[in-house]
């Protein structure tokens, strides 16, 4: 009798025996050929541009932003040596499940479940300044990370109809800045009047493991190793 395992195929088998066969190859140059007699561009350059847009801003993160994560990681270090606890609540753009214990490769250093836990002297991680509301004046420490979505200090005036909102600098005592336009979108299209492909999701989730990166360095110089998702 044959195991299930040996009957199992895989897209990638597919495309192989596709490949053999010719009839993959074929098809595609003969998609290239109708392209090119039809005059249609295989490609704008829109891919590499938005790869050059996100390396651009995470190179003024490097060198704008990296001191505050830096700060913050010790501020957090500290607070987790003396017993506290690290909190992290991230909305908005980041991609789903980034933040999960269950992620591979993801420190276990921030709880991320029941964030209305947080106390005196605990550090809280948020982009979202409605969250962190009143935690200043229960001596929580805050740690920012601008959203697109919500004014700051460096959002142009008069881009969101309600400049009256609760900023994320009222709430924080360090900030770290996404630069991320507010249009979220990187890239200018002929013909479309909105930047499309979004940049928080990349970028937030590049703060977020970066200050865990910086923190995971300074608990385990402390003898303290994490767990890792």
């Amino acid at each position: 009798m044959k195991s299930a395992h040996n009957n199992t195929h895989t897209r990638r088998d597919f495309l192989r025996n596709m490949a053999f066969s010719g009839v993959g190859i074929t098809g595609l140059c003969a998609f290239f050929q109708s392209c090119a007699e039809k005059g249609i561009p295989l490609s704008t350059g829109l891919a590499e541009a938005y790869i050059k847009g996100l390396l651009e801003i995470m190179e003024k993160i490097r060198k704008e932003e990296l001191s505050n994560i830096t700060l913050a990681a010790n501020l957090a270090v500290q607070a987790r040596l003396r017993g506290f606890q690290l909190y992290a609540y991230i909305t908005g753009g980041m991609f789903p499940y980034e933040t999960e214990d269950s992620r591979p490769g993801s420190p276990h250093i921030f709880l991320t479940d029941n964030v209305q836990s947080v106390s005196k002297n605990d550090v809280f991680i948020t982009n979202d300044p409605e969250t962190a509301r009143g935690l200043g004046e229960r001596n929580v420490h805050v740690i920012g990370i601008t959203p697109p979505t919500s004014p700051n200090l460096k959002t142009p005036p008069g881009v969101f109809e309600n400049m009256g909102a609760l900023l994320i600098e009222d709430v924080s005592d360090i900030v770290i800045y996404t630069h991320v336009p507010y249009a979220d979108g990187i890239l200018n299209v002929e013909g479309l009047e909105i930047p499309i492909c979004p940049a928080s999701g990349v970028i937030q989730s590049l703060i977020y493991y970066a200050l865990a990166a910086e923190i995971v360095e300074g608990l385990t110089k402390s003898g303290i190793y994490p767990q890792i998702g």
